[in-house]
């Protein structure tokens, strides 16, 4: 992992389509944006922010989510999400994340991520079946 020289920033946007909503992913059974979905869009937005951290072979996995969603976005709404890297000790990453859309904030909250070796954590993981 390279040293850290500025704040990280990073962000991720979709529009809400019948793929996305609460009735499609089980979520709910209404045809509003997920939670699922914007929990989602909220960790693109951390691994975009931590990408240029990274050192070949590395990765990150989310490990703990702490969010609130508090407003429903419809059908064709853009939705974009954005996340500050607030924290590093070692290799925990904790970003500070937030979700947007036209009419405004429809969440918040924090994502912790760990910077792993790719190969070496899929073998564990593979080897643990």
């Amino acid at each position: 992992m390279k040293e850290l020289d500025s704040i990280l920033t990073g962000s991720a946007a979709t529009t809400v389509d019948s793929s996305n909503t609460a009735q499609a992913v089980k979520s709910g059974s209404l045809r509003v944006f997920a939670t699922p979905a914007m929990i989602a869009l909220m960790e693109e937005a951390t691994c975009n922010a931590c990408a240029p951290l990274l050192d070949d072979g590395e990765t990150t996995v989310g490990t703990k989510i702490n969010v609130a969603h508090t407003k429903a976005s419809a059908l064709g709404a853009t939705v974009t999400t954005k996340a500050e890297l607030k924290e590093v000790d070692g290799r925990r990453l904790v970003f500070t994340v937030s979700a947007h859309d036209e009419n405004g904030t429809i969440g918040n909250g924090e994502i912790e991520r760990f910077v792993v070796d790719a190969d070496r954590f899929m073998k564990r993981t593979e080897g643990a079946k």
